[in-house]
């Protein structure tokens, strides 16, 4: 338990400080989150058995019930980076408690942990639904055998694999440090539709060109289709010659 919330914490100091970098503090758009409610009662649920001192099969219950949520939960958001493998984690989890009956605990790894010590080992009480490993568990590579000395706590594959499914979605639920995307900044009203209508103008010819008349030579008259007969009134009379006077003699 103390791993997952070192790594929540991790991924939520990891997000803020990618908001501060961006100066953008004041706002946080945190993502969807579908159910979230079912979450809570699951957590409440998984921690019930510890708070009544509950063992057996009074404990396995609600520790089932609550993976159960978690994995629905999960599942439900998958939509989002990081509930993957917060899936896998949990997936790993359930499997070894489905397999046991009960978590196994490695009694070296708790004492590497600093937990107790060897001669404190046997007045250790564990906490439900947890139990001492026997040679007749399996799925025993997926139990608690990973000492943590620093947190003084023994953790399973599937928490260290939750624990870091958990940091990434901290922190991809806040806004990624990049900057914001560029979809982000609205359109302004009618920008697109005045670029569009000036390719338009530029490509297009207008609907009603007939209306506004020839470019070239407005109202000029059409040509007749039928080709005009030339008459011979209409041809140009030729002028006649003026007669040579002859000239007169005198004495004649």
């Amino acid at each position: 338990m103390r791993v997952t919330l070192v790594a929540l914490l991790l991924g939520l100091a990891a997000g803020l400080v990618a908001l501060v970098v961006r100066r953008r503090l004041r706002d946080i758009p945190l993502a969807p989150v579908r159910w979230p409610a079912l979450l809570v009662v699951a957590v409440l649920v998984y921690r019930a058995p510890a708070w009544l001192d509950a063992s057996g099969a009074l404990a396995l219950g609600p520790v089932l019930a609550a993976y159960a949520g978690l994995v629905v939960f999960a599942a439900a958001n998958l939509r989002l980076r990081g509930m993957a493998v917060v899936l896998v984690g949990l997936a790993c989890n359930a499997a070894v408690l489905v397999v046991n009956g009960a978590m196994p605990v490695d009694e070296e790894a708790v004492v590497a942990a600093g937990v107790a010590r060897e001669e404190e080992l046997p007045r250790l009480d564990l906490e439900p639904p947890r139990e001492w490993r026997a040679p007749e568990h399996r799925l025993v590579l997926l139990s608690d055998i990973i000492p943590v000395p620093a947190l003084r706590e023994i953790v399973s594959f599937g928490d260290l694999i939750l624990a870091v499914g958990l940091a990434n979605l901290v922190f991809r639920l806040l806004p990624p440090l990049v900057g914001p995307p560029a979809q982000s900044r609205p359109p302004r009203p009618g920008g697109r539709r005045r670029r569009k209508s000036r390719r338009q103008a530029a490509t297009e010819v207008p609907q009603d060109f007939d209306d506004f008349g020839d470019v070239d030579g407005a109202d000029e008259p059409e040509a007749s289709e039928e080709p005009h007969e030339v008459h011979d009134s209409d041809e140009p009379e030729e002028a006649e010659e003026p007669e040579p006077e002859v000239p007169r003699d005198p004495a004649g």
